[in-house]
């Protein structure tokens, strides 16, 4: 489960997921702030899933380069 955080900061409003390092977002309003973070989370999650799928390619081509 991930969480969803927002706070005032200043004159904007800052969103982050606690559980995703680096997942950040603003917005002037926190509906703005909070639909910021949802596509900030989904294509953190997005890139994750393509890294993981690159390293299982590049772990594969080293398993058959060695057998």
């Amino acid at each position: 489960m991930l969480n969803f955080k927002i706070e005032k900061d200043g004159e904007k409003w800052h969103s982050f997921c606690p559980e995703l390092k680096g997942c950040h977002s603003f917005g002037d309003t926190p509906e703005e702030a909070l639909n910021n973070l949802k596509n900030a989370v989904q294509l953190y999650i997005e890139d994750e899933i393509e890294q993981q799928s690159f390293q299982d390619i590049v772990e594969s081509d080293k398993k058959l380069s060695h057998a």
